[in-house]
């Protein structure tokens, strides 16, 4: 089996990736206003406000951030910092990667969406889920030395 071919990509993860990132803290201060508003025996509609408020700014704080993905042999650098990679999510419309850097930094999400890739999306999944066997892990350092 060939390795997989070099590839790169700009990425944001678009606006799914986003609202997946604002949801949680939204949904979880409505539940905890509503819950605090029926402990008071009050309507739970004044909930509406702080949840709208938490999700406007979940939205603004989840801005879209965009980031260089690249695969060249057997690294996977993404703005520059190298590391090992993750297929955590997979579905047709995007990848959410899970890109581990040497250890003293932290772990770092990537989510990459078809529309964002374009054409070098078959070459991005082809790379994110290539498994080097023994003996093509050297051949393929040599081709991304090259």
């Amino acid at each position: 089996m060939r390795a997989a071919p070099a590839v790169s990509v700009r990425c944001t993860g678009g606006q799914s990736w986003r609202a997946m990132q604002a949801s949680p803290p939204a949904l979880a201060s409505g539940a905890v206003g509503t819950w605090a508003l029926l402990q008071l025996q009050a309507s739970a509609w004044p909930a509406a406000v702080p949840l709208l408020l938490v999700a406007v700014l979940a939205w603004r704080r989840a801005a879209p951030r965009q980031t260089l993905l690249a695969w060249v042999g057997q690294r996977w650098p993404a703005d520059g910092v190298v590391g090992e990679h993750a297929v955590t999510i997979d579905v047709d419309a995007g990848l959410l990667l899970r890109l581990r850097p040497a250890p003293p930094a932290a772990p770092r999400w990537i989510a990459v969406t078809a529309a964002e890739a374009g054409l070098a999306w078959h070459g991005l999944r082809c790379a994110a889920f290539w498994q080097p066997r023994a003996g093509q892990a050297a051949e393929a350092a040599g081709q991304a030395a090259e």
